[in-house]
């Protein structure tokens, strides 16, 4: 597949639509036409204006509301949270109310005080009286409509349809019959709650109360090291702990409370961290990420680790040379109101634009060049870039040089990389050498102090050095030996690594792989490092949403640091502004006589195998893969209950905010595993509608919109203010 080009001179469609500028061209030929037939469109505007202080609109409603109609709130509709301005009224009297409704919501709009909610423009200031900035006064009936307040996209309008929706689950509801079979009854909160913790005869599903049990993890550590020691049984043991442990004989899978599972949406604090983790005492505890972008998100944390800093986003404002990856900000991301307004303005004001992307969406549309990268192959591309980075030499050395913290204040850099950084090569899993791989922790460093194990060094002019000591740059390229305990051992950058690894295939190959013309690899590659640092690769879940994700997302990033444009005007906003959510007047960590969930998950993450009972039992290969560094791999649920690896069966199931079945390819075929009792012995769904997980419930609880509740929530971190 071809790039697609909007300049003079080259192809802009290959879908057998018209291009942009034919579009344009046959429209102004119709207006000309209009205007020399003294009619049509033309003529239209000309008498009758919109824009013109006449007034134009029909009846006598003049929209107006007070700021005490407005509630100011924010948007659950996606993770951005943007603030909102919502107008509602009182709900009607007599037939025609809504049935328990104290309000309705008549119009969701941006908060006209919040940068998220005004660009391009400024907000409002927030000395401005509620009065003044949310009442839209009454010109209803001159301007054809009422001020609204600020930004908000379609998915944000789209809360009052959530809000007012007509299939809303107002009362419990209770299965009748087989599991997804989609008959029910209501019951009240009394029954459903006593039939969900004590049993139900109705079902014949257990209570929670009837299976559960937990026990502190260092209780029964303390056992298992008496049974090792040969001071105590294994039969004392299981006498002991048969009734509050999962498995005797695998006593780290943990107490019985792991047997209830909790699955959840975004910012799962309130009954993912309180309830679950440490109410219930439950390692079970999973939101949206393992099928939303873990593997992004886990790589750029990997390639920020000082800061752990999630995204990669750009300052837009002043960017000249941005490369959108994988990620659709003019109608999706994060999100429409504040990133499609200020992409359009980058544009107008002349940043070069390239969209990496399979299929042509709105940016591309209005990018430059359009890069149809075939799926999976994003790595590939950015290899190919690199490719030509490296061989023209288009990186930026003095900041790649740059070791540390403190030599990057003598240049003026607010970050620093581990290009310099030296690696042991010959060593076995070639470690990053540090301190204790040198034998020297503990060693009074440049600086006076002891030298802790993960101190790392690098090679000033050819000579060992500590990299957080150094005050100039260090070597880039190295390819040396040093001492290693008495011992030459072999040592590279890893910048030198960074640049074998991309020299193993010519750009061709790459390019090749990745279905783009290395002609035009060569040309976005010379463009994103024409600009100095105000360049940026914006990336997000394309790339990520593959088998090699991690590496794909990593090797976008490697562009952005070999242009150095980390915390730069115009480059790549490294960090956002944040704030303690859970800190302050009241304290919403602390959980009275908690039950802190210990063991091992259901989906094997963040365990390492060799450490486990399961490994002393099975050896090599595992039944099912071990995850020792991901989590929330809430997709890894079902499987492994269809498995009966390590887990045959959840005592309980609660689903919230989240739906298996629509966030899992082919989530039908999970159909055995949710309608099977015996593998989960009670399913519970909080809801606002009966979805396409919920169908397979006991008990489908009536949930609240994000308009009906409070909530702790915070602006998505990717703002440079």
């Amino acid at each position: 597949m071809d790039p697609q080009r909007n300049e003079n001179g080259r192809p802009d469609a290959v879908f057998g639509t018209p291009s942009r500028r034919a579009v344009i061209g046959a429209t102004a030929a119709v207006a000309a036409g209009a205007v020399v037939g003294g009619g049509g469109l033309s003529a239209l505007m000309a008498s009758n204006d919109p824009l013109t202080d006449t007034p134009h609109g029909r009846g006598d409603a003049t929209g107006a509301y007070a700021a005490d109609d407005v509630i100011l709130s924010m948007c659950n509709n996606c993770n951005s949270y943007c603030t909102i301005k919502v107008r509602v009224a009182d709900a009607a009297d007599g037939p025609q109310a809504n049935e328990g409704a104290t309000s309705l919501v008549r119009k969701i709009a941006g908060n006209p005080y919040s940068p998220l909610n005004s660009q391009p423009y400024a907000p409002a200031p927030y000395d401005m009286r509620p009065e003044d900035a949310l009442s839209p006064g009454d010109g209803m009936a001159r301007a054809g409509r009422a001020a609204s307040g600020g930004m908000i996209c379609l998915k944000g309008q789209a809360g009052i349809q959530l809000a007012h929706d007509r299939f809303r689950i107002t009362q419990p509801l209770r299965r009748v019959g087989d599991r997804g079979s989609d008959q029910w009854e209501t019951v009240d909160w009394d029954t459903a709650l006593d039939e969900i913790v004590n049993g139900s005869p109705a079902l014949g599903t257990p209570g929670i109360a009837e299976w559960y049990a937990w026990a502190p993890k260092k209780q029964v550590e303390a056992d298992v090291a008496l049974v090792e020691s040969g001071q105590m049984t294994q039969a004392d043991f299981d006498a002991k702990w048969a009734n509050t442990l999962i498995d005797t004989k695998h006593p780290d899978l943990g107490p019985k409370s792991n047997l209830f599972c909790s699955l959840g949406g975004d910012r799962m604090f309130l009954i993912g961290d309180r309830l679950t983790q440490n109410g219930f005492g439950s390692v079970n505890n999973f939101n949206h990420g393992g099928v939303c972008g873990m593997t992004g998100v886990m790589a750029n944390v990997r390639t920020h680790p000082t800061t752990n800093h999630k995204r990669m986003y750009a300052d837009l404002d002043h960017c000249e040379c941005l490369i959108i990856w994988g990620t659709e900000p003019m109608t999706a991301n994060k999100g429409p109101s504040w990133l499609a307004p200020r992409l359009s303005v980058a544009r107008e004001r002349g940043m070069k634009l390239y969209v990496v992307d399979p299929r042509q969406g709105r940016s591309a549309s209005k990018a430059d060049v359009w890069l149809p990268v075939i799926p999976g192959k994003d790595a590939e591309l950015a290899y190919a870039m690199m490719s030509w980075i490296i061989a023209n030499e288009r990186y930026d050395a003095a900041y790649l040089s740059v070791p540390g913290k403190k030599a990057a204040a003598v240049i003026g850099e607010p970050t620093w990389s581990d290009a310099t950084h030296l690696v042991a090569v010959d060593l076995p899993n070639a470690p990053i050498v540090t301190a204790k791989v040198l034998g020297r922790a503990g060693e009074a460093g440049a600086n006076g102090e002891a030298l802790k194990d993960d101190a790392r060094f690098v090679l000033v002019d050819g000579e060992l050095a500590e990299a957080d000591a150094a005050e100039g740059p260090a070597d880039l390229l190295v390819d040396a030996e040093i001492d290693v305990h008495g011992a030459p051992t072999r040592v590279k950058s890893v910048f030198q690594l960074l640049v074998e690894r991309v020299g193993e295939r010519s750009l061709e190959d790459y390019a090749a792989d990745a279905g783009i013309d290395p002609a035009v690899v060569e040309e976005v590659a010379r463009e994103f490092t024409s600009h100095g640092k105000r360049a940026c690769v914006m990336s997000y879940r394309g790339p990520a949403m593959h088998a090699n994700g991690f590496d794909a997302v990593r090797a976008a990033g490697y562009l952005n640091f070999l242009i150095g444009n980390h915390d730069w005007k115009g480059g790549h906003l490294a960090a956002g502004a944040k704030f303690a959510p859970f800190e302050g007047r009241y304290d919403l960590k602390t959980v009275p006589d908690a039950h802190t969930g210990w063991g091992i998950p259901i989906t094997r993450q963040k365990t390492q195998y060799e450490k486990t009972s399961y490994f002393k039992q099975d050896g090599y290969p595992a039944p099912r893969p071990w995850y020792p560094l991901p989590g929330n791999l809430s997709h890894e649920v079902v499987p492994t209950l269809r498995a009966g690896y390590v887990y045959d069966h959840l005592g309980a199931l609660f689903i919230h905010r989240h739906s298996l079945v629509d966030s899992t390819p082919g989530g039908d075929r999970l159909a055995d595993v949710l309608g099977d009792p015996g593998k989960i012995n009670l399913l519970v769904s909080f809801d606002v509608e009966i979805g396409d997980t919920s169908r397979y419930a006991d008990f489908v609880l009536p949930d609240k919109v994000y308009l009906e509740r409070f909530s702790q929530e915070s602006i998505y971190p990717n703002q440079q203010y």
